[in-house]
């Protein structure tokens, strides 16, 4: 991103959390003008390693192999917050910042000297995020959980799941990126636009359970009025009906049918030559026998053959692709501006955007943003040596 422009430019927001949900909202931030500083951990300070650090969360192990796209736009520090003098680089970080997000359990903020109710005491316009898994109150709120198990609380998990099959696993893209980083970035910029009008900052308590029961609260409605419960494959969009699948072809690959409205249902229809199965789109007593009968035709044929009869009729069809061909197939339709990145998003017209290169070295800035402090050299250095901070 190029300092200074995007609708985000003058916003500076102090990034404490680690794994995916915190920096992909500040990602977002980032790439549409925000000054994001990222304040990381020195080494000793850092949980966990291996995988549980690497691509899955997007957290810092990955950026460090120049993996992550979650830590580009940005500046990052390396300063040991448990010592007083770190702590102290903190507090005037935050005091000059109009965002501060953060990823730990309740409570650890608090005691580390950089909860809500000691910043906000000295910068009341401060708009503070706190992402967790169930939030800072409640039954659940101390409970550790990843991704998994926040769908899997939230119902989410036994939606995505055939009956009487092992639950798959979508990777985390639900609660740690929907629910909980771009819920974040919503938030914030809530925030952001109340204090504009009150001068009042505020706390942004987001919990991606409660994140993805939202997102899902629409489902319950259904189940009211008289629809199936989508749960384990049951109803309209959990695979229930068979004109909402997926098929596997003669080459082993696999094509999604999503053909719910009348007009794609018939051109499908049409388009397997076997138009004599248009009238049973309504009829369920005889969905089976048309589940047998995609089932058996799409087997005849390899992909790149539906792929072209059926986008020559207007029906929802679509190849169930690997997510390298994903990335490398979008990058061609000039979706992408490279083949690994994806943003900024949302396009806009009013701003030219330009995503940032990725910070691939923990503390590169360290030197820069404490200048900005008005730090001298000689300050750093020994700040350095006594392991405050890093570069």
């Amino acid at each position: 991103m190029t300092a200074g422009t995007g609708p985000l430019a003058g916003v500076r927001v102090l990034d404490l959390s680690a794994l995916a949900p915190g920096p992909f909202a500040t990602t977002l931030l980032g790439d549409l003008g925000a000054d994001v500083i990222t304040l990381e951990a020195p080494p000793s300070a850092r949980p966990g390693s291996g995988v549980s650090n690497l691509g899955v969360h997007g957290g810092r192990e990955a950026r460090r192999l120049g993996l992550s796209p979650l830590h580009r736009s940005r500046r990052s520090i390396v300063v040991n917050v448990k010592d007083p003098a770190g702590l102290d680089i903190a507090l005037r970080l935050a005091a000059r910042s109009d965002v501060f997000v953060e990823g730990f359990r309740p409570g650890v903020c608090e005691r580390l000297g950089l909860g809500y109710p000691a910043l906000s005491a000295t910068s009341p316009g401060l708009v503070y995020c706190s992402l967790t898994g169930y939030g800072q109150t409640g039954e659940l709120a101390q409970h550790a959980g990843h991704d998994l198990n926040y769908i899997a609380e939230a119902g989410l998990l036994s939606a995505s799941t055939r009956a009487g099959q092992r639950p798959g696993i979508p990777l985390n893209m639900a609660a740690d990126y929907a629910a909980g980083g771009l819920l974040a970035a919503f938030g914030i910029l809530a925030g952001l636009t109340g204090r504009a009008s009150t001068g009042r900052g505020t706390h942004v308590d987001v919990s991606m359970y409660e994140g993805l029961l939202s997102l899902l609260q629409v489902v319950p409605a259904w189940i009211a009025a008289g629809a199936p419960d989508p749960s384990w494959g049951g109803g309209l969009l959990s695979g229930a009906v068979p004109f909402y699948d997926c098929y596997r072809t003669s080459d082993d690959r696999w094509i999604s049918v999503g053909a719910l409205e009348p007009k794609f249902f018939a051109n499908l229809c049409t388009a397997l030559d076997r138009p004599e199965l248009i009238g049973l789109q309504d009829d369920p007593a005889r969905w089976d026998e048309l589940r047998s009968v995609f089932t058996e035709t799409f087997a005849g044929a390899p992909l790149a053959t539906w792929l072209t009869r059926l986008g020559a009729v207007d029906t929802a069809a679509a190849p169930v692709r690997s997510l390298p061909d994903a990335f490398a197939t979008a990058h061609r339709r000039g979706v992408l501006p490279a083949p690994g990145q994806v943003g900024p998003v949302p396009r806009m017209s009013g701003w030219v955007t330009t995503a940032g290169p990725v910070v691939t070295r923990p503390g590169a800035h360290t030197r820069e943003v404490l200048g900005g402090l008005e730090m001298t050299g000689e300050q750093i250095d020994e700040l350095i040596a006594a392991g405050v901070v890093a570069e």
